[in-house]
């Protein structure tokens, strides 16, 4: 499966079928947020679903324990292929979302890539995640490396806050593509450098190219 996840950050499904239609070659999973899901809700997973691509529910769990397990249940009906939570919920929820039969993957948020935090809280976050359960977790690319060390190489670090160039947006803890692949990043969520492309499927495109490993 290829790496790169496009974050389909944008508020129309026009925008968003049009992004899917163009990067399609390069990008296997789609990323669908609060707004995009708010806006367009089962139409836009049925679409990439009907495109020949899975989806990345990104609506970051955390409420009581058998509120997040039917919620898990509800994305497993959808047909997503994986969905987040917040580690901060505690073990009971997030034991409650890994026991639901046939699920989704399920990735726990570690820390948000806009929050300042000590890498080694995002490392203990982690293997709690492990602990309980959990397919991976979301974490920006500084903590790539040492979350493989403690947790393994079969657990899945799914790295946002790639950016191509040094910007000045609300992301702090960011890395290019290559040093969050290198680093052992098994996904990387990509946003802005595609979707505010003039060609979104030449930037899509170059990424794939420059994370393409022997």
């Amino acid at each position: 499966m290829k790496k790169i996840i496009l974050a389909l950050d944008v508020y129309n499904y026009q925008k968003a079928e049009s992004l899917v239609k163009e990067t399609s070659l390069y990008i296997d999973i789609y990323k669908v947020g609060p707004i995009l899901f708010l806006h367009a809700g089962k139409k836009i997973m049925k679409m990439i679903e009907k495109s020949g691509k899975k989806v990345f529910l990104d609506l970051k769990f955390h409420d009581i324990p058998s509120t997040v397990a039917r919620s898990v249940e509800m994305a497993r009906e959808l047909g997503v292929y994986s969905l987040t939570i917040h580690s901060v919920g505690g073990e009971e929820m997030v034991k409650a979302a890994v026991s639901v039969k046939n699920r989704p993957k399920i990735w726990v948020v570690t820390a948000l890539t806009s929050q300042i935090i000590k890498s080694f809280e995002v490392v203990e976050r982690a293997k709690f995640a492990k602990f309980c359960g959990v397919n991976g977790v979301i974490s920006s690319p500084l903590e790539v490396s040492l979350i493989k060390k403690e947790c393994g190489n079969d657990f899945d670090v799914i790295t946002p806050g790639i950016r191509l160039v040094k910007s000045d947006d609300d992301q702090k803890r960011i890395a290019d593509p290559k040093i969050a692949v290198k680093k052992g990043a098994d996904f990387i969520v990509v946003g802005r450098p595609i979707i505010e492309a003039i060609k979104p499927s030449e930037v899509a495109k170059s990424i794939y190219e420059s994370i393409l490993t022997k």
